[in-house]
């Protein structure tokens, strides 16, 4: 006579599928880190003409790749990821996470040991990372609508623009606006998932750029596919840490999947606050962040590549 089967056999279920990280453009695979990217190979637009011109824009150049990548925090990134790194010509890895965060991360990764160094630039000064402000930004991530998120997202810009000020003038010193045959020192900017404040920054220096907003706002979004791959891991940790649970456990898990999202209405948002408030990317970085008029043409100098934009973008912006 055969046994009967095990009851937990017949209650088990099949493992939980997840996506594999993505390898396409613009994104690499570098074991341990998510949300790995470079930020070149946007297509640039000449300067909008007056009155505006009906047809769609030329294209006239394109983000010079293999100088800024952006992605998640490399706690729990693995030696081939730092092989992967190297391979890239990543020189400096610039976290922008508070120091609270990394406290509670238990620390960050030195990879000095490989070449590559640390610089710790935070968008958020200590006395503005506190638990009260933290769960405050918390609620503005994962409200419903637009307005809280770009609320958030101006902080990001205001509070963090001595950061922007400091990685920038490290391109320039760093980085000649000519390319040659040798590769560039690249950096790799990051926060906690790489999602929120290095999205922001990274959307403005596009935009800067002359890189369309409809580009900028699909760049950002990529972030969803990035993201996909430890979405669970993100959502969990957050509601370890007691995020949103006086909404309710169900309450709370839906606004911790909106917070480690990347919604393309929140960007178009943010663009249109950035266009009202201080007139564009160049009235954000020079009346905020602080740069001269000379430095900003020196940072498009350095980041853009003349000429038709590449066929793994155009393939990327077609999909």
């Amino acid at each position: 006579m055969s046994s009967a089967k095990p009851a937990d056999d017949a209650l088990s279920t099949p493992p939980i599928s997840r996506p594999p990280h993505p390898s396409a453009f613009p994104f690499h695979l570098a074991p341990g880190l998510s949300n790995f990217r470079d930020i070149g190979g946007w297509p640039i637009v000449p300067l909008p003409t007056s009155p505006p011109s009906t047809s769609s824009p030329p294209i006239v150049g394109h983000v010079r790749k293999g100088l800024i990548y952006r992605g998640s925090d490399t706690n729990r990134i693995a030696p081939a990821g730092i092989a992967k790194l190297q391979e890239l010509g990543i020189k400096t890895d610039f976290d922008l996470r508070s120091k609270q965060q990394i406290e509670n991360a238990g620390g960050f990764k030195d990879m000095g040991g490989s070449g590559i160094e640390r610089r710790w630039a935070p968008v958020f000064a200590e006395e503005s990372y506190t638990e009260e402000a933290a769960r405050k930004r918390y609620e503005l991530y994962a409200g419903d609508g637009t307005d809280g998120i770009v609320e958030a997202f101006i902080e990001i810009l205001t509070e963090g623009a001595p950061m922007i000020r400091d990685v920038l003038h490290f391109l320039l010193a760093t980085v000649s606006p000519s390319p040659t045959t040798s590769s560039p020192p690249a950096l790799f900017l990051h926060c906690t998932t790489g999602n929120n404040r290095t999205g922001v920054f990274i959307s403005l220096l596009l935009l800067l750029l002359r890189v369309p907003a409809s580009t900028i706002v699909h760049e950002y979004t990529l972030s969803d596919q990035g993201l996909a791959p430890t979405r669970h891991i993100n959502i969990e940790r957050l509601l370890g840490k007691g995020a949103f649970k006086e909404h309710g456990p169900e309450e709370a898990r839906r606004k911790c999947e909106r917070m480690v999202g990347a919604r393309e209405e929140s960007m178009w948002a943010l663009l249109r606050e950035v266009e009202r408030r201080w007139g564009g990317a160049e009235g954000y970085f020079m009346g905020v962040v602080g740069l001269r008029e000379d430095e900003l043409e020196e940072v498009r100098g350095v980041l853009s590549v003349w000429g038709e934009a590449e066929e793994d973008t155009r393939a990327q912006l077609d999909s």
